[in-house]
């Protein structure tokens, strides 16, 4: 059915089985001490399992001193290891592996320990300015690339991703916006891109020929004044082409102010916002690309790729929110897919909040916990009682029915789907009326009994087992004087 996103694709001496990536998304399942974990491993393999063409390893620091706790490092032999363990998981479940080599610029500023490392002196609070790179900094960073690219081939990483995008350090070298350099590295985009060539260079002289090179690159810089054009990174990229990369991760956002929308795009974003500047990139380089930004859908993905828009897709959140995307789309089983809607919540809002302990998904909570959530069929089959069809009391029947119990649903209204099905008339929020609908649709044609137009009331009890209250929650109203007046409405009731 869609024969071009299932195809393999050849770069270099790497074979990929279809052309679906899991990118590099930001996990918090290292550990304290930068280490790749059981969890995080189990977390990828779920993906491969599912049928991902390409897992790549989250930014992977490769300076020791600008290396942030709670992320992945590859900037010393010790880390090799788990790495190494990484690979051998990964690859015996069929998987092909990268790693995403990263200098983390004002991003590891998460960290007090981890030194930050940009262009040219850079303000960051009142009295407080990060001075620039000296010339010495540089060669010890671009050394550094090299030395991680050496360990990723001994790993056993099949590919490695240069990480130039996102307002990171090599992205602040190539940005007018953020580069005031006046030496080699700062004025005209050559000079500008200088440090990133040299860096390619060193990550290519430690890696075999057959290996391919895969590098992230912003689209163009919105909303910083004087920055990247898309005319500015396509030359780049062809000079980046000539240096030894092989593929184009073509993305966009940045971390100094609103393009960071553009980065973790949400529901506000139309899908596959991204997919022409990746078109025009590979049109104007000659480069293999990957378009990527909201592709969550077997067709949309095949459009992009059977058109000559891209090369491969990255569908990241996609396989977070289902990690068996590629598995049902390949046995014609769309109609079973759990799809992204784009909310951020576990995924961005789980990365960046200080208490919660790794990403999640509003749609699928096993994720950081696949070893733990993995079901198992019940000895002991009973009856279920569910009261509520939303999404909470869809999602509970389902899995004990899927587990061999007997769940019957009970919904007071004639609709599954719950408070999903309001949030989804909102403009711009269809995606998450639609993923109501389709939860509910799975639930009857697996079979589960279901009652509609039926409450669930205490006479209606007799004959089950346990009972589980899904029955959501309600809006905490406000007292403000008026709140009682006639032309005053709560979201249920508009």
């Amino acid at each position: 059915m869609y024969p071009t996103l299932l195809s393999p694709v050849k770069v270099r001496g790497l074979e990929l089985r279809n052309r679906v990536v899991y990118p590099a998304m930001g996990t918090k399942m290292a550990t304290e001490d930068k280490f790749v974990t059981e969890q995080l491993i189990n977390y990828h393999l779920a993906r491969v399992k599912g049928g991902s063409g390409l897992n790549i390893l989250e930014v992977s620091s490769v300076l020791e001193s600008a290396s942030p706790r709670k992320f992945v490092s590859i900037a010393h032999d010790r880390y090799l290891p788990m790495l190494t363990r990484f690979n051998e998981v990964l690859h015996a479940a069929g998987g092909a592996t990268g790693v995403q080599l990263w200098l983390g610029g004002v991003a590891v500023a998460s960290d007090p320990t981890a030194r930050i490392l940009t262009p040219s002196p850079l303000p960051l609070g009142p009295g407080y300015v990060v001075p620039a790179m000296t010339n010495e900094d540089i060669e010890t960073a671009i050394e550094a690339f090299g030395q991680a690219a050496a360990r990723a081939v001994a790993a056993g990483f099949d590919t490695l991703e240069f990480h130039a995008a996102h307002g990171y350090t090599p992205h602040m070298f190539l940005s007018g916006a953020l580069n005031q350099r006046t030496d080699e590295y700062g004025g005209s985009l050559v000079n500008r891109a200088r440090f990133l060539l040299r860096i390619i260079e060193a990550i290519r002289a430690n890696i075999p020929e057959q290996m391919p090179l895969f590098m992230r690159v912003d689209a163009q810089d919105d909303y910083l004044d004087g920055g990247l054009t898309t005319e500015d990174v396509i030359q780049f990229c062809k000079w980046a082409g000539d240096a030894g990369v092989d593929v184009l991760d073509v993305s966009r956002g940045n971390l100094f102010g609103p393009g960071l929308k553009y980065e973790v795009p949400s529901i506000d974003l139309p899908r596959g916002f991204n997919v022409a500047n990746a078109a025009r990139v590979k049109r104007e380089t000659g480069l293999l690309t990957m378009a990527v930004g909201r592709i969550n859908r077997a067709d949309q993905a095949e459009e992009i790729l059977s058109s000559g828009k891209a090369d491969l897709v990255v569908m990241g959140r996609a396989q977070l929110a289902d990690p068996d995307f590629v598995a049902k789309v390949s046995a014609g089983r769309e109609d079973d897919v759990i799809y992204c809607i784009g909310c951020n919540q576990g995924c961005f809002d789980g990365f960046v909040s200080p208490d919660m302990p790794h990403i999640t998904c509003l749609r699928n909570p096993s994720v950081g916990l696949e070893a733990e959530s993995e079901l198992k069929p019940t000895t002991e089959p009973k009856t279920v009682y569910v009261a509520g069809g939303g999404v909470a009391g869809i999602q509970a029947a389902t899995l004990l029915h899927r587990r061999g119990h007997h769940p019957v649903l009970f919904e007071s209204t004639g609709e599954l789907g719950g408070q999903f099905l309001l949030a989804g008339m909102a403009p711009r929020k269809a995606e998450m009326r639609e993923a109501a609908q389709a939860m509910g649709k799975t639930l009857l044609k697996e079979g589960v009994e279901v009652r509609l137009h039926t409450k669930l009331t205490p006479d209606k009890l007799i004959g089950a087992d346990a009972l589980v209250i899904a029955t959501g929650a309600t809006p905490i109203l406000p007292t403000f004087p008026g709140r009682d007046l006639p032309n005053v409405y709560d979201s249920h009731d508009v």
